[in-house]
């Protein structure tokens, strides 16, 4: 799987690889590389980001093709691979969170330290029905998409209405593709043994406010990951890199 990718260069001490989360797309780091670049270059290495399966720039992906985190986890260890990056550091968001680990568990010496904000938990998520039943009317209506989306958002009435086009853009692609399937796969995740072993240095970021995913999920992995460090964000929802994307950088550069 060739997945769609942008670099950003000579900007970190290391690469970083940048993995969005579910109805999302690169879009979502546009106020992370904005900022970077606003705070300074530190070095040559190469900010990275790059659109799972069936997102922003890559082709639909129909929702009745089957695929796991693990097939995601390999789609992006599969661009590293052809980019020649043997080592790097990874950020997921939400969901990307989960695939960032999946990553840290197939090829750990390629991930030297990670950063997981809003993560989706080792144990995924049971969604009930009325979820699927969400999913199905997003699919049938951006304007419905744009507004659930921008709900994700703490004080998204603050983001430039450019941005917040382009993510429902993508937000709609995904909901009636993979976007859709992923409610499946997250029902029988579990990645409690294994993220027990993994040792790569991690931040696991969650916004108090976020209503997506629960605190308890990164409570978790900080308990099971024996190099996991966790720093409730206080002012935050489930989505900083846009909501605060000056202090979330600022972060980010400081651990890594």
């Amino acid at each position: 799987m060739t997945l769609y990718s942008e670099q950003c260069s000579d900007l970190s001490k290391q690469d970083i690889l940048f993995i969005h989360g579910n109805l999302a797309s690169t879009v979502w780091w546009q106020p992370t590389i904005q900022e970077w670049k606003k705070q300074g270059g530190l070095g040559k290495g190469s900010l990275i980001f790059a659109d799972w399966r069936g997102c922003g720039q890559n082709p639909d992906w129909s929702n009745d093709d089957p695929f796991s985190i693990e097939d995601l986890a390999q789609d992006f260890i599969g661009l590293l691979k052809n980019l020649r990056k043997s080592e790097v550091c990874i950020v997921g968001h939400s969901l990307g969170g989960l695939i960032a680990l999946q990553m840290m568990i197939s090829d750990p010496r390629r991930i030297s330290r990670a950063v997981l904000l809003d993560s989706v938990g080792p144990k995924g998520v049971v969604f009930d029905d009325s979820m699927y039943e969400a999913f199905r009317q997003m699919s049938a209506s951006r304007d419905l998409t744009k507004t659930v989306i921008m709900m994700t958002i703490q004080n998204q009435e603050k983001l430039d209405d450019d941005l917040k086009e382009r993510m429902t853009d993508d937000a709609f692609k995904a909901v009636k593709g993979i976007g859709s399937s992923v409610l499946e796969i997250l029902k029988t995740v579990d990645f409690t043994g294994q993220a027990a072993k993994v040792k790569t240095p991690t931040l696991l970021l969650h916004g108090k406010h976020d209503q997506i995913i629960p605190l308890k999920d990164s409570e978790l992995l900080a308990s099971l990951m024996p190099n996991a460090k966790l720093q409730v964000l206080e002012d935050a929802g489930h989505c900083w890199n846009v909501e605060n994307p000056a202090d979330f950088v600022r972060r980010l550069r400081e651990w890594f």
